[in-house]
């Protein structure tokens, strides 16, 4: 079979993939992450003709969703109208397929982009399948078929633009870097290699001169587009103005305003940013406070290290083909112009995006893997490893089913819980990305997220718990006492937030009804401590070095039941208890 042809029967399993996707049906009626507001918009586009948000549109959205759309953002523009408040781009290319086949027509839409970017990935990774199946294919980016946004849009938009410039037609590529910097301002990092191409091997103002040819193309077409959303809104940002988000209740709902419901989320300036008036509860939950520069620093060193290891947002989990392959490149080469300017632009913009939303570089608690990074993904195919590219697929193939496998098979299931598959043993090895804890994953389920234990905002003792595993039951009172039973036999990681630095934690700990064996390790210090039934023991963890959050103290425990599994049948509590732990903080004074 030849290259094309393979490529070809990819593709065609992509779209019937994407076809056959009853997204409504398989999401049981659920939206997640900005599904909701694209979802609204390609409808509006495609019934209405508009962007306006009107009663319409609320009524359309609950005959396939009944509970609305959660997460919908909205601005009010010109005259007091409502708009959806989002790049226009991904539903505007969405509208056809939604006019011709409903919301499958979204799912089409995304697999249409990944089969499109295959082609031309294979065209810009030297013509190699193998490259471009193991770079676009064999990590996280398949799963985002199911998404109702634009992730793989941008993506099939970076590709498009990849492969005119490899292909020797800058102007082409200049305009669809255009395209995917209004639907994502940081794609214009991306355009990097374009714009700094030509002043290698070339005069210096003779580059000069071509890349600002370049540039004027690519500006005018970002600003040519944000020029329609200001002729349309009143207001050339989607993202500024008078800006809400929705869960629950909408306007339009009986008794709902734009002015009664709602959370700001105006997006004016870059960085941490100060709430607006009257909204100083919601956004400080959300981390939208000021924040010390020493912790922003700290958040910076480690940031870099989680942008390519993290847990839930790591390059390398959820995009090892191109972890792999800029490692490659910069150990054994071979290394050129081409490589060099995409790696650059990868690095450059892991720096930005770092440094601009130090709490949400990846894309939030509903995401799964770093969604920003598939902006970035195609870059990876100009610098991936020449000779052995059937080896580095194959390598890729493997990681891609450890790691990412239940996913992959299971991508609404996991889209709309996205933490479940970094409840797996592999992803344990990885760290959590503790500058982003109140937007990683695991917090979409409440009883994991921020327990408060002994009123930590009054008592210096208390504190909060979060549980983002599976080795514990949560937090619940036993006696009177606040603490939480492990799962018998598994282990968990416990993350600690205090507001003042802890210098000891004080572990109490309970055999429970079959006894157990109780592992805690913190700072540089572990314990075992065997456990007979109802036999009380007591010890003292020297936590280490918190990091600052959010004008707080964060530390991770490791805690586990080391019991075998007893039968549980018969008995009130059926639950395989180990050990019930309670914590008590001796804050560093």
């Amino acid at each position: 079979m030849s290259p094309r042809a393979a490529l070809a029967v990819i593709a065609l399993g992509l779209v019937a993939a994407g076809a056959a996707t009853d997204l409504p049906r398989a999401a049981q009626a659920q939206f997640w992450s900005d599904g909701a507001t694209y979802y609204a918009m390609a409808w509006s586009l495609a019934k209405d003709g508009d962007l306006v948000y009107g009663p319409e549109d609320l009524a359309r959205v609950r005959q396939e969703f009944p509970g609305g759309p959660q997460g919908l953002f909205l601005k009010r523009g010109r005259e007091g109208r409502l708009f959806f408040a989002k790049a226009f781009a991904y539903p505007v290319a969405a509208a056809p397929f939604v006019w011709l086949f409903g919301t499958r027509g979204l799912p089409l839409l995304n697999a249409l982009c990944l089969a499109a970017s295959l082609f031309l990935g294979y065209a810009v990774a030297r013509r190699s399948v193998a490259l471009s199946c193991a770079v676009l294919l064999f990590g996280a980016a398949p799963i985002y078929v199911v998404w109702p946004q634009p992730e793989l849009f941008n993506l099939a938009l970076v590709c498009a633009g990849l492969w005119a410039w490899r292909a020797d037609r800058p102007l082409l590529s200049a305009l669809l870097f255009g395209i995917a910097t209004y639907s994502k301002p940081t794609n214009l990092l991306v355009a990097l290699p374009l714009g700094l191409a030509p002043f290698v091997g070339n005069a210096f103002g003779a580059g000069l001169r071509e890349s600002l040819r370049r540039g004027a193309v690519l500006a005018g077409t970002a600003a040519a587009l944000y020029g329609v959303n200001a002729a349309v809104t009143g207001d050339w940002n989607y993202q500024g103005g008078e800006r809400k988000t929705f869960y629950a209740r909408y306007p339009f709902d009986p008794g709902t305003t734009f002015d009664n419901s709602g959370f700001w989320m105006t997006t004016e300036q870059v960085g941490a940013a100060v709430p607006e008036e009257g909204a100083q509860a919601a956004a400080k939950e959300r981390g939208v406070i000021e924040r010390p520069r020493s912790e922003l620093r700290a958040a910076f060193v480690r940031n870099l290290a989680y942008f390519w290891i993290g847990r839930f947002a790591g390059v390398l989990p959820y995009f090892f083909p191109a972890a792999l392959a800029a490692f490659l490149f910069a150990a054994r080469g071979p290394r050129d112009r081409d490589g060099w300017l995409a790696l650059a632009a990868v690095c450059l913009s892991a720096l930005v995006y770092i440094a601009l939303i130090p709490d949400n570089w990846y894309g939030g608690g509903g995401t799964l893997g770093n969604r920003y990074f598939l902006n970035l993904l195609p870059l990876a195919l100009v610098f991936a490893p020449r000779g052995g590219e059937r080896l580095f697929a194959g390598a890729s193939v493997l990681v891609a089913a450890l790691l990412l496998g239940p996913a992959l098979l299971a991508p609404v299931e996991h889209s709309l819980h996205p933490w479940r598959h970094a409840l797996r043993a592999p992803f344990r090895l990885f760290p959590l990305e503790l500058s982003m804890l109140n937007d990683l994953g695991f917090c979409s389920d409440p009883w994991r997220k921020k327990q408060p234990f002994g009123d930590p905002e009054r008592n210096p003792r208390g504190y909060w718990l979060y549980f983002p595993d599976d080795g514990t039951y949560g937090r619940e009172v036993v006696e009177g006492h606040e603490g939480f039973w492990l799962r018998r036999g598994q282990r968990a990681t416990l993350v600690l937030r205090a507001l003042e630095p802890v210098e000891r934690v004080a572990v109490r700990l309970n055999g429970g009804p079959d006894g157990d064996i109780v592992t805690l390790a913190g700072g540089s210090q572990s314990e075992s401590v065997p456990l007979r039934r109802g036999e009380s023991r007591e010890l003292v963890l020297k936590p280490g070095r918190g990091y600052p959050f959010y004008l707080s103290h964060v530390y991770t425990l490791e805690v586990g039941s080391q019991a075998a599994p007893v039968d549980t049948t018969g008995r009130p509590d059926a639950r395989a208890l180990g050990g019930f732990v309670r914590l008590q903080l001796d804050p560093l004074r």
